[in-house]
């Protein structure tokens, strides 16, 4: 399963990054108005983040149009410590998507070594093919939402700008 782990370290304390993170990041909508978001282009002004954010930790998710079933989950919590506060952010794919990304990967990696009707190299392919997505799809959109949690997080206007 893809994971991607950092951390940031910030000269102020949690509550002040707390809020520095709530300027980016909106609630996650009701069901019929995610349905209704769907046919409609993304505010270039709103959040980029969808989720929750709590005096020591958060959970969110990149706020996209269309799908991406290998986008980034973003858990991660704050750390009191003696120069400031240190943000600790895991991110991995959606459980129910890696069980089926794994799943498919082991029927069809056991295809390969057990049937003789088809070519393995078609087989294993496919498996180095569903890897190459999984990867290609998280990872870049990790890197993304790494570099926009720590660039606010880090920014010393952010508390007072209101951004």
């Amino acid at each position: 399963m893809p994971l991607y782990r950092f951390h940031v370290d910030v000269d102020v304390p949690p509550p002040m990054v707390a809020e520095r993170l709530k300027s980016i990041v909106r609630e996650k909508p009701a069901f019929w108005e995610s349905i209704q978001m769907a046919w409609r282009k993304r505010d270039p002004a709103s959040p980029p983040f969808m989720g929750t954010v709590q005096d020591d930790s958060f959970r969110l998710r990149r706020d996209i149009r269309g799908r991406n079933s290998f986008l980034p989950m973003i858990w991660g919590r704050f750390i009191s410590t003696p120069a400031g506060t240190r943000v600790c952010v895991t991110m991995f794919i959606h459980p129910l998507v890696a069980l089926f990304v794994a799943f498919w990967l082991v029927m069809v990696g056991h295809g390969a070594s057990t049937n003789r009707s088809t070519p393995s190299v078609v087989a294993w392919g496919m498996v180095a093919f569903m890897v190459a997505l999984t990867a290609g799809s998280f990872f870049p959109e990790a890197i993304k939402a790494k570099r926009m949690i720590s660039a606010i997080v880090l920014d010393s206007a952010a508390g007072t700008t209101g951004k």
